[in-house]
């Protein structure tokens, strides 16, 4: 099997010629497409690990710059950009351009923040704070809401041209789970319905696939809520194993789907031997079992992680 070949056997739940693995990092918010570019390919070659992830370091900020949330109702008069966006432009540039460079090797995913995410960012890229967004989502949520689905219908167009552009499918983050934040109707109300939205349009096409990673944040000691995704229409799901308490096998049971993770970014992928790693991988595997896993971390690594770590997992996994 190649690579582009083994994911799509992990996507179908089907066991592969050996487990598949893949890891990622941040990069400066600062990077030119050509330096994305020769960092993604960088770690990609050097791990050789069997997807390439595009990371988003912008965080929406592009999309959402010059919006300034006073009360909650200014969110029903925001204007956004569409495709027109400098954002859009350099990601569908960095997607063509991975493509060209190895689409034919493995697939391509690049990350899409959840229109959540990016609605909370503008506060804080304005000035403000998460504290206020979450203050108007309990004060008037219908005008959140209707913000919200606004960066929502971008994003779905936004994909689409990701898609077309050469990615194989979304890398998406969900976010806002975190215990403590919404009760499960709220969080129901607010924040899912966006996420299916752009869920939905990658699932809709064919051989494209929704990689659902479910994010906590470090305020919140990295802790979400992954019963909540359940009726999501992910082909690969991902969560913090080690802070949600929700192992990899309670995720393939409750899912009914493949999983992705296992080794913890703030443990054994920090602080361990590269030996450590490398049998901590073949534990999970013989564990978990080879069908419907690929070995990933809770979250992103370190972006000065020494990636011979990295490879030690990607390698341990071929040997089982």
């Amino acid at each position: 099997m190649n690579k582009r070949e083994r994911m799509k056997a992990v996507f179908m739940n089907q066991e592969a010629d050996y487990v598949p693995a893949g890891f990622w990092f941040h990069y400066p918010a600062d990077y030119t497409v050509e330096q994305h570019l020769e960092g993604h390919l960088k770690l990609f070659r050097e791990t050789d690990q069997d997807i390439i992830k595009l990371m988003d370091d912008n965080f929406g900020n592009f999309l959402t710059q010059g919006i300034r949330i006073e009360k909650a109702s200014d969110w029903r008069h925001i204007t956004l950009p569409g495709r027109s966006c400098t954002h859009y432009r350099r990601m569908e540039e960095l997607i063509k351009r991975m493509a060209d460079k190895a689409g034919r090797d493995a697939m391509i995913f690049p990350t899409m923040w959840s229109p959540f995410k990016i609605a909370s960012f503008t506060y804080v890229f304005s000035g403000s704070s998460d504290e206020k967004f979450m203050r108007h989502c309990k004060e008037d949520p219908d005008s959140v809401s209707a913000g919200v689905q606004a960066i929502a219908d971008t994003l779905e167009d936004w994909a689409e041209g990701f898609l077309d552009a050469g990615a194989d499918g979304l890398y998406y983050s969900g976010q806002f789970s975190e215990p403590g934040r919404f009760s499960q109707k709220e969080w129901e109300t607010l924040v899912m319905p966006s996420d299916l939205q752009i869920l939905n349009r990658v699932h809709a096409r064919k051989e494209k696939y929704n990689i659902v990673h479910i994010c906590g944040e470090a305020e919140h000691n990295f802790t979400a809520s992954p019963e909540r995704y359940k009726k999501y229409p992910g082909d690969l799901f991902n969560w913090d194993v080690h802070r949600d308490h929700f192992t990899l096998e309670q995720g393939r049971e409750y899912f009914g789907k493949p999983v992705l993770g296992g080794l913890d970014n703030h443990g054994i992928l920090i602080h361990g031997s590269a030996e450590d790693i490398a049998g901590e991988t073949r534990r999970i595997i013989g564990s978990f079992g080879k069908k419907g896993l690929m070995i990933g971390a809770d979250c992103t690594v370190p972006a000065d992680i020494d990636v011979n770590r990295l490879r030690a997992a990607v390698m341990a996994a071929r040997e089982v």
